[in-house]
């Protein structure tokens, strides 16, 4: 039983590896859709791919859920203090940080029409919008990467390389993003700022962009 739950384990974290990969593309291509109908579109895409890769990472939990309930601990502890928290802790993070985001993005490129506004496209590049799926793409292949070498019982030497790895990645994915995030603080302070005055949203579109394109 254990044999047959560690490969459809390792099967479905495949899945999300490829599902969660296939978000951070989307994702790194929302600053360059170059209208806000386009906008919408590739944010109503992104939210149907996030519904998606949840999937796999549900039936990874339930054989770990499985294994808790039918084996001894010796077989599924590395499962619930290593491979649970690498694939849970950033689905947790796009869901409360960017799904909500998205689905605003979406909701506001609706009413939108015409180019893109400049500080739109930074905040697009922040590190909340692409971060989360990444660390997913990340989770998910350290996850397969310790269930493939990890023996029973436990031993957590072994997986004291890979996760090394994931720490630096992480850390260099973050310092990356970090680079590009003043430009996403200074359009967060405008939009508050431009909320307290008017109580409306920061404009999706460029009129003076349209404006000029018409001329």
């Amino acid at each position: 039983m254990y044999g047959s739950l560690a490969i459809v384990e390792m099967g479905f974290s495949l899945i999300l590896l490829l599902s969660a990969w296939l978000a951070v593309r989307q994702a790194l291509r929302l600053p360059n859709s170059g209208t806000a109908e386009r906008l919408h579109r590739k944010t109503r895409k992104l939210l149907s791919l996030t519904g998606w890769l949840t999937l796999p990472a549900l039936v990874v939990f339930f054989c770990i859920g499985s294994m808790m309930m039918s084996l001894p601990s010796l077989f599924w502890e590395d499962r619930l203090l290593l491979n649970a928290p690498l694939i849970g802790a950033p689905l947790l993070a796009v869901w409360f940080t960017t799904a909500p985001m998205l689905l605003q993005l979406r909701k506001q490129s609706n009413r939108a029409s015409g180019p893109i506004h400049p500080s739109v496209k930074a905040h697009l590049r922040s590190r909340l919008f692409v971060l989360p799926y990444q660390s997913t793409v990340l989770g998910a292949a350290t996850s397969f990467y310790c269930t493939l070498i990890s023996p029973v019982p436990y031993d957590p030497l072994r997986i004291a390389a890979p996760l090394s790895v994931y720490v630096i990645v992480m850390v260099a994915l973050w310092m990356h993003h970090d680079r590009r995030f003043a430009r996403v603080r200074e359009w967060l302070r405008s939009s508050r700022a431009q909320g307290r005055a008017d109580g409306s949203p920061l404009p999706i579109a460029d009129q003076q962009a349209e404006s000029r394109t018409r001329i």
